[in-house]
């Protein structure tokens, strides 16, 4: 091998690898130098491209991607990069077990995949977003499935959208159950509400399986904080399973 040759391929060595987890209403990005992971930058996935546009992508050899928002791929044109799009076939660290293995979320699965590599057990993710989803990993590595709920944004969104009178509301943590106002009614059957819900699903999923570790993500386990029944809370979860591919 030449030099030149030997010079190059060591200097793409060097390079970090820049991880993507596309969601429907946010869009996160870590860069990856096979030992620790650092935030590049959190925008509203519609501006995806204006953050790309803003990256001095020299930096990195090589994107990886998981999206579950079809059109924003097109933000990945023409970059100076190689970019991989995860899906159900490349996803690396797990085996998946479902009846239609294309229809799970890339976000889903790499999130699944970097609990797994984390624990080597058996691993429920939970993960509080736009939706809130469940997904459980068993003990050998198999993707066994889950559950999907609408998040507490939808949720909020939902009963503004077909009342007459009742508000939009962030969810923020609340100390009482009686609201004196319909808005803090909402706020309140909103947070205790999807408290309870959440540790009602991973009480069955721990009668299922006893040994499984439940792991929290999302921005919406912030909101709930301690209140849930979370062995650990990793947000850095999807770029752990991401980083596999590396």
């Amino acid at each position: 091998m030449g030099a030149n040759l030997l010079a190059e391929v060591y200097f793409f060595s060097m390079l970090k690898i820049l991880l993507i987890d596309i969601g429907n209403s946010r869009t996160k990005a870590c860069e990856w130098d096979a030992q620790t992971m650092k935030p590049v930058f959190s925008c509203d996935t519609s501006v995806l491209g204006k953050a790309l546009a803003e990256l001095d992508l020299t930096l990195y050899s090589r994107c990886v991607v998981a999206s579950v928002v079809p059109d924003s791929n097109d933000s990945f044109k023409g970059l100076s990069i190689p970019v991989q799009l995860i899906d159900h076939e490349s996803v690396s660290g797990i085996t998946i077990e479902m009846d239609k293995p294309e229809e799970v979320g890339a976000d889903r699965l790499v999130s699944a995949a970097g609990a797994y590599s984390e624990y080597k057990q058996s691993v429920l993710v939970v993960d509080a977003g736009t939706a809130v989803t469940f997904c459980y990993v068993a003990a050998n590595g198999v993707y066994k499935g889950g559950a999907i709920l609408p998040g507490m944004a939808i949720a909020s969104k939902a009963l503004n959208d077909y009342t007459a009178k009742i508000p939009l509301v962030w969810v923020a943590e609340q100390k009482s159950l009686l609201g004196k106002t319909t808005k803090e009614a909402v706020e309140i059957g909103l947070y205790h509400g999807y408290i309870a819900m959440i540790n009602g699903m991973i009480a069955q999923y721990r009668e299922m399986d006893p040994g499984v570790v439940v792991i929290g993500s999302g921005n919406g386990i912030e909101v709930l904080g301690d209140r849930l029944n979370l062995d650990e809370t990793d947000q850095l979860l999807p770029f752990k399973g991401l980083a596999l591919t590396s």
